[in-house]
């Protein structure tokens, strides 16, 4: 089909439909509708059928819906049926003699057109009169130009251009040609529609838009004078195109959907539609809708919650050099959709029977649908409470078929429902359903937390670490330390024996990897789970084990008749023999009882030696926390012996034995491990 039979057949639809609102008379005639088919400037002032104005601005949104096929749409839209000149239907005759008497009234006189103002800047070049573009050169827009199109409130385009300042300045005059189309068009000043010559950089363009979008391109000509510059080769300062936004919605809403729509305009690629509460303060990319379509004409779609406003938003975009550009937004349009579906509160009860934890429910049934019970691990969407939804949109609320619990005890007024084992958060919603609408009611919660896994105590000489398996659900773990055999009579609420020492929570357990203790002396600890719902701490069961203690001892070398001699202190008073090693290596410290090598001394009781050899080891009787009952003489050989850069420490030799205090040995400052200053300071001394 021809683009013209194309047309012609949209317009005798229109005017089918036309027929019944008005008389036939008032409506163009067969021939005056060829002719705007044939030629579309017949709808314009100045054609050839003046009775075609009447309707000029309903005849043109006909002509693009035909061009863009969506006459389907020709006899639902009122707007098409509005005459562009005030004609009031009670004016159109019945006969055909009264029409010829309308005809024969005298028009009223129309007011005299203000004088428009000329602008200075413009020049009436023709095209024909400029140099023309050479076909062999490629053509890009001149770098560093800059072009804008921005319309105004009177609904104008005033196109700003500039050219850098690299480029100004040289005392030449510059022509500036601005042309158009309704479409993208080639890089070439002929191929688009002269608009305007002018030596200013900036134009009005006060055309209206027939399609989608405008594309306009800036050329200038330079030289000594304008006439020079008529004879320079056309160069692009820069193109740039005018997007006509959605400038009205019409909004309607049928059963639990809404719909929108507009006109639609030719080289319309798609229009992306925003829809978000009337109350939301912002309308955002996220609030997309419908962007499985193009939207030509207007959008479908299903609302979360019904008994709220909405209000939506369009954004026309258009395909110029195989990119998508947008338009301005629209102005946002509101609609209310309605709700009907009653609330039904329940009443739980919670059952335990000493092993599993159940729920009794029940509720008044409505006069009409039905009500369900859901149990879920998890609440459901904040903001679902008290909102109508479809029933098919249940299960993206987190909702979903499966854990309907009263689905085989439909109609009935109660139900029983389980609290799994493993869950340690229930949730229990009750939802009214009539037909394909869903209200859902407030939720009734409960909660637990699991057990503490795997608890593990280190030594960290002067504080210990805790490390355990975090318990389900739990939002802090509380350490309880008790008197040893009291373990589980100790916890951490007022009334329960023992003493709140620590507690975590497990953002903090997380970042360090574990829990830092100060445990005062050897006792029982437990380690109790608990999390706060709805105001209230609920506290789990908990994990008791026992702590051995800590026993720490501190040396230091010290002279001793021109040698080096070791003293070792404990943290109390200790009468349990204790084995030592003192060892030595070079370049670095020592690191462990076995790292290195060990060094002979011999013990010194009162003032005298117990032997006159030097042995491996080192071997206590008695320490004390400030006295020095005996010590222990250090080979002197190792000051002859041994190169530079040797390092001294001292290790408790042994395994730990389960059920005795921990034992830590703490180093003196670092500078009196290193043998080479004892010689230093020992042959001083000999000096």
């Amino acid at each position: 089909m021809s683009t013209e039979l194309k047309i012609l057949t949209a317009f005798e639809t229109w005017r089918g439909t036309a027929r019944t609102r008005y008389d036939e008379a008032a409506l163009p005639t067969a021939e005056e509708l060829i002719a705007a088919a044939q030629d579309h400037s017949e709808l314009d002032v100045g054609g050839h059928y003046p009775a075609l104005l009447v309707w000029a601005e309903a005849l043109k949104q006909v002509r693009a819906l035909a061009l863009t096929d969506n006459t389907d749409v020709i006899g639902s839209h009122d707007s098409l049926y509005v005459p562009t000149l005030a004609i009031e239907p009670v004016e159109y005759a019945e006969t055909e003699e009264e029409y010829e008497e309308i005809l024969d009234l005298e028009p009223e006189p129309e007011p005299e057109p203000e004088p428009e103002c000329i602008d200075p800047d413009l020049r009436d070049y023709q095209p024909h009169e400029f140099r023309l573009l050479d076909g062999f050169s490629d053509v890009y827009e001149f770098p560093g130009a800059g072009l804008l199109a921005r319309v105004q409130d009177d609904g104008s385009v005033a196109l700003e251009w500039n050219l850098p300042s690299y480029a100004v300045g040289n005392g030449l005059v510059r022509l500036y040609r601005v042309v158009s189309d309704e479409v993208e068009f080639d890089r070439d000043p002929d191929a688009g529609e002269p608009r305007a010559v002018t030596v200013s950089e900036r134009w009005v363009d006060r055309d209206p838009l027939t399609t989608a979008y405008r594309h306009y391109q800036v050329w200038f000509h330079e030289g000594t004078s304008e006439t020079h510059a008529l004879r320079s080769e056309p160069r692009l300062l820069a193109e740039a195109a005018y997007i006509r936004p959605i400038d009205h919605i019409d909004l309607s809403v049928a059963g639990s959907k809404v719909k929108g729509q507009w006109a639609p305009l030719q080289h319309t690629h798609r229009v992306a539609v925003f829809a978000v509460k009337a109350t939301a303060r912002r309308v955002t990319r996220r609030d997309e809708i419908a962007v499985d379509t193009q939207n030509l004409q207007g959008f479908r779609f299903t609302p979360q919650y019904k008994g709220e406003e909405y209000k939506f938003v369009a954004e026309r975009y258009v395909l110029i050099a195989g990119e998508q550009r947008a338009s301005a937004r629209s102005a946002e349009f509101t609609v209310y959709v309605n709700a009907e579906v009653l609330d039904v509160p329940i009443t739980v009860d919670e059952v335990f029977d000493g092993f599993d934890t159940r729920f009794n429910i029940s509720w008044e049934n409505p006069d009409s649908g039905e009500v369900r019970i859901y149990r879920t691990q998890e609440a459901p969407t904040d903001g679902l409470q008290d909102r109508v939804v479809e029933v098919d949109q249940l299960d993206s609320f987190g909702l979903a078929q499966r854990d309907w619990a009263n689905d085989l005890e439909r109609g009935m007024s109660s139900c029983t429902v389980d609290w799994p084992e493993d869950w340690y958060s229930v949730f229990l919603t009750p939802v009214s359903v009539v037909g394909n609408q869903a209200k859902v009611g407030r939720s009734h919660s409960r909660v637990r937390v699991g057990r503490i896994t795997n608890p593990t105590l280190y030594e960290r000489v002067n504080n210990q670490f805790l490390t355990f398996g975090w318990p389900e659900e739990a939002h802090e773990v509380t350490v309880v330390f008790g008197e040893p055999g009291t373990g589980h009579q100790i916890g951490p609420r007022r009334d329960e024996l023992g003493s709140n020492i620590a507690s975590i929570h497990r953002q903090t357990y997380e970042q360090e990897g574990g829990m830092r203790l100060r445990l005062p002396a050897a006792g029982d600890i437990a380690l109790v789970p608990s999390r706060v719902y709805e105001g209230q701490q609920i506290w789990g069961d908990p994990d008791v084990f026992h702590y051995d203690g800590l026993q720490q001892f501190h040396y230091e070398f010290v002279p001793y008749n021109g040698h080096m001699g070791l003293v070792v202190y404990s943290d109390r008073e200790d009468q349990t023999p204790r084995q030592f090693t003192l060892r030595m290596q070079h370049g670095r410290l020592p690191l462990e009882p076995n790292d290195g090598i060990e060094v002979k001394a011999r013990r010194i009781v009162g003032e005298h030696p117990e032997g006159p050899d030097f042995l491996p080891g080192i071997n206590s009787r008695r320490l004390h926390p400030n006295a020095v009952e005996e010590f222990w003489e250090v080979d002197p050989s190792i000051l002859d012996d041994t190169p530079q850069g040797v390092f001294l420490r001292l290790f408790s030799r042994g395994d730990h034995k389960p059920g005795t205090p921990v034992t830590a040995v703490i180093d003196p400052v670092s500078g009196t491990l290193s043998l080479d200053q004892w010689r230093a300071y020992l042959k001083g001394q000999s000096q």
